[in-house]
């Protein structure tokens, strides 16, 4: 059994088709079947169930994948583990990130990089908490950016990095809030928000809900980054975290309000698998963030 063909049967399941799977992992769609082929044969039971085209796992190739996902894991946590030990970490850290802790994010990679210059980086945004966990636990992420209650596990470590704030944001020209907003006050605004299921945009719900405000958002989305450009054409306000706009915000093209009477805090955690022994890759990233919250002295 060769790691490759493990890695190839773990890409047809994430894409869920052997062309999309060939491509990421750079072979041609024939090697990687082939290669899965192989790997049927070795362990004498069919993984995938082939039509004119990828139809899904079978029962023993979903058992598979768990084992083959751990194997992947553990190949590349004793690769870093040498790399390390040669003092000179290198590989890929995977992150995935919800919307409002891209700027966070941005932080910790910045930190992490500046120690170890030989790391790249994969850093996946727009995620759900639950995505985030999903990806810690399927060895998809080393660590994730994401809302403490969904970090809330015996198989999850996490510790409190941020807790950022929500504001209202709006193009400079708008005359119908100032540097400050009582949050009832977005009830009578054009507001752009998350989408529901993002933990940032539930928080904002119970705080309106606990101040009986009913908001009827004219946009949804599901990134940080759509909201800002949104708000920029000044049809509508969006509601951020206020990590996300620049100190200058009048260099995008938005002014700034602070949300008051009350504010809404978002707290937002680093998460990683509590597996032991802890892999280079994510004791390096959970020493970054921590620099970031304690910085020497």
């Amino acid at each position: 059994m060769l790691f490759t063909q493990l890695e190839y049967f773990v890409a047809v399941a994430r894409e869920q088709h052997f062309g999309r799977a060939a491509a990421a992992s750079f072979v041609s769609a024939s090697a990687l079947s082939e290669s899965i082929r192989k790997l049927e044969a070795e362990l004498g039971v069919p993984l995938v169930r082939r039509g004119r085209s990828f139809q899904g796992l079978t029962p023993e190739g979903e058992a598979v994948l768990v084992w083959a996902r751990r194997m992947i894991a553990d190949h590349r946590a004793l690769k870093d583990e040498v790399s390390s030990a040669a003092a000179r970490l290198n590989g890929v850290v995977r992150v995935g990130v919800i919307p409002s802790g891209v700027a966070l994010a941005a932080r910790v990679l910045a930190e992490l990089c500046a120690t170890h210059p030989d790391l790249q980086v994969r850093l996946v945004t727009g995620l759900t908490s639950e995505q985030v966990v999903g990806g810690l636990r399927s060895f998809e992420f080393d660590a994730g950016l994401l809302h403490p209650s969904a970090a809330a596990a015996d198989d999850i470590r996490h510790i409190l990095v941020e807790t950022d704030r929500l504001v209202v944001v709006g193009a400079a020209s708008r005359s119908d809030f100032g540097e400050t907003i009582e949050l009832a006050a977005l009830e009578g605004l054009p507001v752009c928000v998350l989408e529901p299921s993002m933990r940032a945009r539930q928080i904002l719900d119970d705080a309106l809900s606990e101040r009986g405000v009913r908001l009827r958002p004219r946009v949804e989305v599901d990134s940080v980054e759509a909201l800002l450009a949104l708000a920029r054409t000044g049809e509508w306000v969006s509601v951020v975290p206020r990590s996300a706009v620049p100190k200058a915000a009048a260099s995008i093209g938005v002014k700034v309000a602070e949300i008051v009477r009350p504010e809404v805090s978002i707290p937002i955690v680093l998460a990683m698998l509590g597996e032991e022994p802890r892999p280079p890759l994510s004791l390096a990233v959970d020493a970054a963030a921590r620099r970031l919250v304690t910085p020497p002295a």
